[in-house]
């Protein structure tokens, strides 16, 4: 016997809801890397629960990379300097989709080339649990123009600047951000950790 086709469609599960509700929700990884279940981004932070965020440090045309301090009273880093714009994959999206995004609405940039340099499971200084992709994201002419609520200053700085505050001044940048230094993944480097070093 022939089964009879279904005259109805089978949602393919929570991607199927409406845009705006995918855009409040977060995919939870399981140890693999691979999303098993959706939950509201509150949810996640508070349970500490594995899920994907982006990394972004953006480069003018001078090679310069553009910094972001936090506020003092930021909930996380409150007055260290970190990378250009930090976020949160949201159900349905793309890490790359997410870096245009929190590139657009931190800084104001659009259009800028984005390089992916690496991803990296870490737990962050309240203990949760996050899949990290790190980009780059430039060269470009734009003036970034960060959101003076979240962002106590913003500054570009050379690889020479950075290298130095790195070895010197880790007290001042966010783990991410000295992480970020010491991978390589900002300047070229011929051997060492450092150029500057």
């Amino acid at each position: 016997m022939c089964a009879k086709p279904l005259s109805t469609k089978i949602l393919d599960g929570p991607y199927d809801l409406p845009p705006a509700r995918l855009g409040r929700l977060v995919e939870l990884l399981e140890g693999y890397g691979r999303p098993f279940m959706l939950t509201s981004l509150k949810t996640a932070s508070k349970l500490g629960l594995l899920r994907r965020i982006v990394l972004i440090c953006f480069k003018d045309t001078r090679n310069r990379i553009y910094l972001q301090k936090h506020t003092a009273s930021a909930p996380l880093y409150a007055g260290l300097w970190d990378v250009s714009a930090i976020g949160t994959v949201f159900a349905g999206e793309s890490p790359a989709d997410a870096a245009e995004r929190e590139l657009a609405q931190q800084l104001g940039i659009r259009g800028a080339r984005l390089r992916v340099m690496g991803s990296l499971p870490y737990t962050d200084s309240r203990g949760a649990s996050l899949s990290a992709t790190f980009f780059l994201a430039g060269p470009s002419p734009a003036l970034p123009s960060p959101d003076d609520s979240v962002c106590a200053d913003g500054m570009f700085v050379d690889q020479y600047e950075l290298e130095g505050l790195a070895l010197h001044q880790q007290d001042m940048l966010t783990p991410e951000l000295v992480w970020a230094v010491q991978s390589g993944w900002l300047f070229r480097k011929p051997s060492g950790p450092f150029l500057a070093g």
